[in-house]
């Protein structure tokens, strides 16, 4: 088969005056590209330590920097036959560059299929069929003023394409493959004369319709914004349909297809999520990445730059590169240029902007993900929640202690969706303050039983097994599906006769109780009031809450969409702090009675022999003295060190 155009690598093909002509790039922009193309080859010393960075901060954060083992995976391609990565998602903050970058590699892999010659030929395409590079987004007019102008940009100004331009238009750009000229020289000898564009390559903007990626063989495709691309109702589809609908257009291009998804992020639900995931994902047992064939880069906005102001100064090839192309071998290879500034950096201006809205700065400009539209609570808070409480980190109990005070709530279910339950018990820090400190978290879920169905029997011997160790003051239900739990577990309690008060009975979760004690949870939670052992979707159903028309709800898609252990929290925390935050909302909380506290704390899991009497402690402090918010008796407004050492 012809191949007839010289390929160079990409570097070359980017900045030489013979090529695109686009000599203004940054460092790491030649550090990406060499890595999107697995040209570990062309890597410089430079290079290396951007990478081994941009590997560690990940590391470090989960958030900032490059799929881990980039070389590994570039290695493990070329060996199978690819030449470049078959995705990219470059997740960026605003003004990062990322749809230049884009643009600049859809430009190189389109001229690498122009190098083919006959592009239909070589991969078994009708010969008369277009080939199509299509840009996806929201609207059109998203997709034309941005990722697609940009490419169309580059090819419109790049020397090598200007013999192969065919009908450049304000909503698609054609271009000719080498063959096309004898196919339409043969055409005119049969005396057939075509008015429709005969160029082999087609480059258009696409809204996100479902149709739209339908019909055309697409050898390359972009998605821009992807995180942004939702549906909305009507003819515009979210991200998740386009997708699906339009990659297997790319099938018939195998291992030269080509996807570029720039994209800042946004919430933690839809297609550029589950991508980025996606890229991360790695073998539980080896090691090795699921998806070696995607790569992903997360970066603030003004990242990418970093190393301006010594360009001049780098290499842009390693030594003793002598280019691929043998013709340019005489010729000294092309080097960094020096550059007048950042597009972007962290300044006066951005740390003014984010002062003033942490939360849209670390999704704009930090290109950190948001765990939902209008998020309820901090996510940093949740984290801190869930971190060291008196220089410990706390691990579950199944075993109380008969003298502190347990509060329990438990939140039945459907038979096909989750059950939770939570324990806690109350400790008063060194200023006076009530914390919450949880001592079991957990759920059952309809996978859990045969038949996929939630089995009360089971649970319900389970609670009494609970109850029964750790003898809560106040375990609470919520209505639904409770009331044959609640007379059992009362029967079984009566039976017991155990040597304190367990009252069980059933909270009723009007719409008014469920804000307040989500409202009460918020302000202890920002008031570092909390504390709680790690569990993963405790945490995952916190992060996921949305405050909807005056209700806290959880998600009705994505991969969240519970809040069954997170009601189980919330009630926790109402029953131990609910006095503690009105008087604090209130100002009142100097007059709040702090009674009870034991200085330094006291841990309640300790062994029997080194613990002190607790109630000598107190100083005579019965549970008659302090009444909860339902007006039980709360006897534990009494401190405690909750969990043990890890």
């Amino acid at each position: 088969m012809w191949t007839g155009l010289d390929v160079p690598d990409p570097i070359t093909f980017v900045v030489s005056p013979a090529w695109l002509d686009r000599p203004q790039l940054y460092p790491r922009q030649a550090t990406l590209l060499k890595i999107i193309f697995l040209r570990e080859d062309l890597l410089t010393e430079y290079d290396h330590q951007v990478i081994e960075e941009w590997e560690e901060s990940f590391r470090r954060s989960g958030n900032n920097g490059i799929t881990h083992d980039v070389l590994g995976r570039m290695r493990y391609l070329r060996e199978q036959g690819y030449s470049y990565f078959r995705e990219i998602l470059l997740v960026m903050g605003r003004r990062a560059g990322k749809g230049y970058v884009c643009a600049l590699a859809m430009a190189y892999v389109l001229w690498r299929y122009l190098s083919k010659g006959d592009p239909q030929g070589y991969y078994g395409v009708d010969r008369d069929k277009q080939l199509a590079c299509f840009i996806y987004a929201g609207k059109k007019e998203q997709a034309r003023e941005n990722l697609w102008k940009d490419l169309s940009n580059v090819i419109l100004s790049g020397p090598c394409f200007t013999p192969y331009v065919s009908r450049p238009m304000g909503e698609s750009l054609s271009v000719y493959a080498p063959y096309d000229v004898i196919r339409m020289r043969k055409r005119e000898q049969r005396g057939v004369i075509v008015a429709a564009d005969q160029a082999t390559f087609v480059l258009q903007p696409k809204e996100a319709t479902l149709m739209s990626g339908r019909g055309p063989a697409s050898f390359m495709q972009g998605y821009d914004e992807m995180a942004h691309q939702v549906s909305a109702g009507g003819a515009a589809r979210s991200a998740e349909e386009i997708y699906g609908a339009a990659t297997p257009a790319l099938d018939q291009f195998k291992k030269d297809a080509f996807i570029v998804e720039p994209s800042s992020p946004w919430q933690m639900i839809g297609q550029f999520y589950i991508n980025w995931k996606n890229s991360l994902e790695v073998d539980s047992v080896t090691g090795l990445p699921i998806y070696p064939e995607m790569m992903m880069l997360q970066l603030a906005s003004w990242e990418i730059y970093y190393g301006w102001e010594m360009a001049h100064e780098l290499d842009l090839f390693p030594a003793g590169f002598l280019g691929d192309l043998k013709e340019y071998e005489e010729e000294p290879l092309p080097r960094m240029i020096r550059l007048k500034g950042a597009i972007q950096e962290y300044d006066a201006g951005m740390e003014r902007l984010e002062r003033a809205n942490p939360e849209t700065f670390a999704v704009e400009r930090l290109a950190h993900w948001q765990a939902t539209i209008d998020a309820y609570l901090d996510p940093k808070k949740i984290e801190e929640m869930f971190g060291p409480w008196r220089g410990v980190l706390l691990e579950m109990h199944t075993q109380g202690v008969l003298s502190m005070f347990y509060k329990g709530h438990a939140d039945p279910s459907l038979a096909n969706a989750n059950f939770g339950i939570a324990i806690a018990h109350p400790e008063v820090d060194d200023d006076g303050f009530t914390h919450c400190v949880f001592d079991y978290i957990s759920h059952w879920q309809p996978s859990d039983f045969p038949d996929n169905i939630i089995d009360y029997v089971e649970i319900e011997k389970q609670l009494w097994s609970l109850i029964r160790s750790f003898k809560p003051d106040e375990f609470t239900f919520d209505q639904w599906n409770s009331a044959s739990i609640i007379a059992q577990l009362k029967k079984l309690v009566y039976e017991a006769r155990f040597p304190k008060r367990v009252q069980i009975w059933e909270q009723t979760a009007t719409v008014k109780h469920n804000f307040s004690r989500a409202e009460n949870f918020k302000v202890s939670l920002n008031q570092n009031w909390i504390h709680a052992p790690f569990y993963e979707l405790a945490a995952l159903e916190l992060r996921f809450l949305q405050l909807k028309n005056g209700k806290v709800e959880k998600q009705d898609t994505g991969p969240v969409i519970t809040k069954d252990v997170a009601d189980c929290l919330f009630e926790c925390v109402w029953g131990i702090l609910g006095d503690q935050v009105n008087s604090f909302i209130s100002g009142k909380l100097s007059k709040f009675p702090v009674s009870g506290a034991l200085s330094g704390g006291l841990d309640p899991y300790a062994r029997e022999r080194d613990r002190p009497d607790v109630m000598n402690q107190l100083g005579g402090l019965h549970r008659r003295d302090i009444v909860t918010r339902g007006g039980h008796t709360n006897p534990a407004r009494s401190t405690s060190r909750g969990g043990r050492r890890r």
